[in-house]
């Protein structure tokens, strides 16, 4: 039986989707170095870098359960483009002042407008991926957000971080963005309805299967923890600030590059073995980054070790877009960038923290102890089933 095919507008829409998951990782990736380098500029320990960048997380967290609201009662292209322009309004005030508390709150007010972005964009993406593609589509969806870090990373490694030029790019490229919210038609979003467009919705997809959700909580953690606090671990192993960018950039080409080849496993071997291999992957890089003598070597591993730990992410969505229904995505979706926002709250501190007490080999140790969390998600469901 041949498959059934796809509308060009189903297939604008897909694109459309992609193009915004993009540059939300664009948006992350240039404000992550660009606030920790600053930030460590006036004298901040890492620890009170970790604990500003905790407000980000924070927002991630207060304002996933709304988007199944909002996309109950907005067009999610009004969504969408308002996240964009929001985003490149938030660039553009970052020149105006140089108070640390006033950039924390930009900060915050970006992460709140990204979020957005990122999970209207993702629920959009799954609805229209259709069942016979789906792997390999988001297996696409998570290199192309992948590549939006290498981008964000190459910008902020070639325009630095101190002045208006970055800050002026990133405005421009969300501004940008917008464009084919405009020219392309596509199908709308399925509206979440009654309970399931309730912040509720959240919590009550989390308890029908929690192990879903801890690869989204792990990725979280670790992405905001190496992209937020790479520039100071660069800094404290005497590498140049530029590494930092290159650093980003390499773990986004990473990411990129190997998303196909996790995905083609998944398809051969099963979702979750394949979880578990990248986990023991996600586990050895940062040992592999404290023995690094150059950049170079530094670049190399974290291609390999950040495109394996994007596959929790990857894989996580394969089985989200298994587990649940249409009108169910919305909900399934926030439950699972909140549990991305989960890490991304605790990470920077607990990071910052190990940075400043334990040095750049103990910041690194936790990253590999976090990328254990999925195995041992797994091993707790596999009892509870034996159990019952």
């Amino acid at each position: 039986m041949s498959e059934p095919s796809m509308s060009a507008a189903t297939w604008a829409g897909i694109g459309t989707a992609l193009s915004c998951g993009l540059i939300a990782a664009v948006g992350i990736a240039i404000n992550a170095p660009l606030f920790a380098l600053t930030l460590d500029d006036t004298g901040m320990t890492p620890t009170e870098v970790g604990f500003l960048m905790t407000f980000a997380g924070l927002a991630g967290l207060l304002c996933t359960p709304v988007v199944p609201w909002l996309m109950g009662r907005f067009p999610v292209k009004v969504i969408l483009g308002g996240g964009l322009l929001a985003s490149s309004a938030m660039f553009l005030l970052y020149p105006v002042t140089d108070n640390i508390w006033i950039w924390t709150a930009i900060r915050f007010g970006f992460s709140t407008s990204l979020t957005i972005i990122f999970v209207a964009s993702e629920a959009w993406f799954l609805e229209l991926a259709p069942a016979h593609l789906r792997g390999r589509l988001l297996g696409l969806y998570a290199a192309t957000f992948a590549g939006g870090f290498g981008i964000g990373g190459f910008v902020i490694a070639q325009l630095g971080h101190q002045g208006p030029a970055t800050p002026f790019a990133g405005a421009a490229i969300m501004a940008l963005a917008t464009l084919p919210l405009l020219l392309f038609k596509t199908p709308a979003a399925t509206r979440p309805e009654g309970a399931e467009a309730k912040p509720s919705a959240l919590l009550a997809r989390l308890m029908i299967a929690p192990a879903l959700f801890v690869p989204a909580f792990a990725m979280g953690a670790i992405e905001t923890s190496a992209f937020n606090l790479f520039p100071l671990w660069v800094r404290e192993v005497g590498f140049e600030d530029a590494a930092a960018g290159y650093l980003i950039a390499a773990s986004g080409l990473g990411n990129i590059l190997l998303q196909g080849p996790i995905g083609m496993l998944a398809d051969r071997y099963g979702r979750t073995r394949t979880l578990l291999a990248v986990a023991v992957i996600g586990f050895i890089g940062p040992f592999m980054l404290m023995i690094a003598k150059s950049p170079t070597e530094a670049y190399a591993i974290c291609f390999l070790w950040s495109g394996c730990v994007t596959g929790f992410y990857t894989l996580g969505l394969m089985g989200l877009a298994e587990r649940f229904g249409k009108t169910e995505l919305a909900g399934a979706n926030a439950a699972y960038g909140g549990s991305y926002g989960v890490g991304q709250l605790i990470a920077p501190l607990a990071g910052g923290t190990l940075l400043q007490t334990l040095g750049p080999s103990g910041f690194l140790a936790g990253l590999a102890v976090m990328a254990l969390t999925p195995i041992c998600a797994i091993a707790v469901q596999h009892q509870a089933q034996r159990k019952s």
